[in-house]
C-alpha cells in the first residue's frame, strides 16, 4: 500500500492512463477524498489539453503502452528517498512532469495512435467557416431543447467545427466523447475535457466524408480515455436532417 506522497507522484501517470490496475485503484481512492490531489489532476488535465483536443478512440500498440509505463516508472523518485525528504508541492510536481507529459504526447503522435488538434486551431477554423458564403449551421440543443452552441460546416461539407458552452461539470474520471453517426453506427470523433462549463469550447469534427452523409453527431460522457462505443445516453445530439 503506497503512502499519500507516492500516490500524488502517480497522478501525472494517471492522467495519461499509464498506471497498473492496482496503482489506478489507489490513486482513485485518494482522489475521492483529497482536494490537493483533485486540484493536481485538474492542472495536469489542463496541461495535456493544451496538447490534446481530439483523441480518436484507438488505443496505442501494446509495446508503446509498455514503453510509456517503463518511462514513467523510471521517472518516479526513489520511494525510500521520497519518504525521507520534504514532500514536493503540487507546483513543483507539475514542473517535473511537464517534459514527460509532452514527451508522452509526442511519442503517441509519432506512431499515429492519436491525433492532436489545439483549441486555438479549432477556434481559428470556426472563425473561417462562419464567414464563408453558404456555410451550414446546425444548432446544438440540450435535453430541454435550449441552445448550447452550434456546429458550422463549410459549404462543400468537408470541414466542420462544433462550438459548445454550458456543458455539465464532469467527475475527475470522466470525459466527453464525440460520436459521428451514420448507417453503420457510431464512430468515435475523439475525447475532450470541458474544464470551463460556461466558456465557449471548440472541437474540430474529424470528418471522413461529407458532413451531410452522417445522420447525426452526438456527445456522451465516457470514462477517461474514451469508449469504443457510447456507454451512456448522449447529452448532445446534432441532427443533420
Amino acid at each position: 500500500m503506497m503512502d499519500r506522497n507516492e500516490l500524488l507522484d502517480l497522478i501525472p501517470a494517471y492522467a495519461l492512463e499509464a498506471l497498473e490496475p492496482d496503482e489506478k485503484r489507489q490513486v482513485e481512492a485518494l482522489l475521492m477524498m483529497d482536494t490537493e490531489a483533485q486540484q493536481m489532476l485538474a492542472e495536469y488535465q489542463d496541461i495535456t489539453h493544451n496538447l490534446i483536443l481530439a483523441t480518436p478512440a484507438r488505443k496505442a500498440p501494446v509495446h508503446l503502452q509498455d514503453d510509456l509505463r517503463k518511462r514513467l516508472a523510471d521517472n518516479r523518485p526513489n520511494r525510500t528517498h521520497a519518504a525521507a525528504s520534504v514532500p514536493l508541492r503540487s507546483a513543483r510536481r507539475i514542473n517535473v512532469w511537464v517534459p514527460l507529459l509532452a514527451a508522452a504526447a509526442i511519442l503517441i503522435i509519432i506512431f499515429g495512435a492519436v491525433s492532436y488538434l489545439t483549441r486555438d486551431k479549432a477556434k481559428e477554423l470556426y472563425d473561417q467557416i462562419i464567414v464563408m458564403p453558404d456555410h451550414k449551421t446546425l444548432p446544438i440543443p440540450d435535453k430541454e431543447g435550449n441552445p448550447i452552441g452550434e456546429m458550422v460546416a463549410s459549404a462543400d461539407g468537408s470541414q466542420a467545427v462544433i462550438r459548445m458552452t454550458r456543458m455539465p461539470a464532469l467527475q475527475t474520471d470522466r470525459t466527453f466523447q464525440l460520436w459521428l453517426i451514420d448507417d453503420s453506427g457510431a464512430k468515435s470523433g475523439g475525447v475532450f475535457p470541458f474544464t470551463q462549463p460556461d466558456a465557449n469550447y471548440y472541437v474540430i469534427v474529424p470528418l471522413q466524408k461529407n458532413v451531410l452523409a452522417y445522420k447525426a453527431f452526438g456527445v456522451s460522457v465516457e470514462p477517461m480515455g474514451g469508449s469504443d462505443a457510447p456507454s451512456t445516453t448522449p447529452i448532445v445530439v446534432i441532427s443533420t436532417a
